[in-house]
């Protein structure tokens, strides 16, 4: 009979995610993993195989747990779409981390030359949030809130880069002013929208 484990996965996947979105896969140590996570390498190598196992799985808890939820708070959810948008955007610089440790999925989108086997896990959370935008598009076509010749696809494309965009920004530390200027020019992007001031 195996011993009992005494740790708990969700916990320990909550730690990683925090590591590497402040150090990064390359820069998370084993020894970091160790101390960040309470894992002797033992029940790391027997739970996730290696370092790459466990950021993989971090990774697919980030998609599920904070992408999928921001998407469905912000995005699928608000009734008024354009404003959902919106707070898709400033929700991401109003986390009150300072500095800020910015997003998983953008971090390791920009570390993923180094990182090529995590590179289906960032697409994933990419199309996840292309897929949200085009609902939200789709759903303010329809309330007349963005201009019915709205190329929805296109437009969903182009407010995924904005945002990847901005999540740099916020990573790298720039002020709120210049966040905010991001912002507007995602909502400029998708036309006349009678949004009122924020």
């Amino acid at each position: 009979m195996g011993r009992k484990q005494l740790w708990d996965r969700a916990e320990v996947l909550a730690a990683a995610m925090r590591l590497f979105r402040r150090q990064g896969y390359q820069g998370a140590s084993l020894r970091d993993i160790e101390e960040a996570t309470g894992l002797h390498p033992g029940s790391l190598y027997r739970t996730f195989r290696n370092k790459d196992g466990l950021f993989q799985a971090a990774l697919e808890a980030y998609h599920e747990q904070v992408v999928q939820g921001r998407v469905r708070t912000h995005l699928s959810e608000p009734a008024d779409p354009v404003a959902g948008i919106r707070s898709f955007f400033t929700s991401a610089y109003g986390t009150g981390l300072d500095p800020d440790p910015g997003c998983l999925l953008t971090n390791t989108a920009v570390e993923s030359f180094t990182v090529p086997q995590a590179a289906a896990g960032v697409r994933q959370g990419l199309a996840t949030i292309e897929a949200g935008f085009a609902d939200a598009l789709t759903r303010a076509r329809a309330l007349g809130r963005v201009p019915a010749e709205l190329d929805v696809e296109m437009t969903a494309a182009q407010l995924l880069a904005l945002y990847q965009g901005l999540l740099v920004l916020v990573r790298a530390g720039l002020p709120i002013t210049k966040l905010h200027t991001v912002t507007d020019g995602a909502l400029a992007s998708i036309g006349p929208t009678n949004e009122g001031q924020r």
